[in-house]
């Protein structure tokens, strides 16, 4: 396999760059742009091993301080500066080797997020809404662009439109499993 740095290039990528840190800009619809990189990260061939830290400026209709760069973090195990919800977390010592990966690869069609997600992002029409392998209460709180840029960032951005609704369901970050959710192929 071919060894290379991940998010070398200077365009944001959340493929490629996890944000570590938000400096606000003063126009609101500014662009995330990164300013600093604060780890490198590593692709394995076409597979993504570990994405870049990065430092960002954007405007909050892109990126919120206090959201993007501190809600919980998903599919990690470990991050200094953030909350993170992963399924090796809270089973046991051996949780963590029985734990499958979240594999991520870049091809030339496009990008294969969680390939091995095997739930449809926006739920199963043909099961009851509170069926147990359908989307929970918490997850259909979050609309379908919000649970997609979840997957695409593996955090928030914003706080969502339902955020009064989510603060009524005490460690709904913890409950959210959003670790099987897959996009449709016509998004990848």
């Amino acid at each position: 396999m071919t060894q290379g740095a991940a998010g070398s290039d200077d365009a944001f990528d959340p493929f490629l760059h996890e944000i570590a840190e938000v400096e606000q800009a003063d126009d609101p619809h500014a662009p995330i742009e990164i300013t600093e990189v604060l780890w490198p990260g590593l692709m394995l061939g076409r597979l993504l091993f570990n994405r870049s830290g990065v430092r960002i400026r954007a405007g909050v209709e892109h990126a919120q301080r206090g959201v993007a760069d501190r809600s919980a973090l998903y599919w990690s195990f470990l991050r200094r500066h953030r909350p993170t919800v992963d399924l090796s977390q809270g089973w046991g010592s051996n949780s963590q080797w029985r734990t499958d990966f979240r594999l991520d690869y870049r091809t030339p069609a496009g990008d294969r997020l969680n390939v091995a997600g095997n739930r449809p992002i926006d739920g199963n029409a043909d099961l009851h809404p509170d069926h147990p392998n359908n989307l929970s209460p918490e997850e259909r709180l979050l609309t379908p662009g919000v649970r997609r840029e979840l997957v695409r960032h593996r955090c928030l951005l914003r706080t969502p439109e339902a955020a009064d609704a989510l603060a009524g369901s005490p460690g709904w970050e913890r409950d959210l499993m959003p670790f099987g959710w897959r996009l449709p192929g016509s998004e990848a």
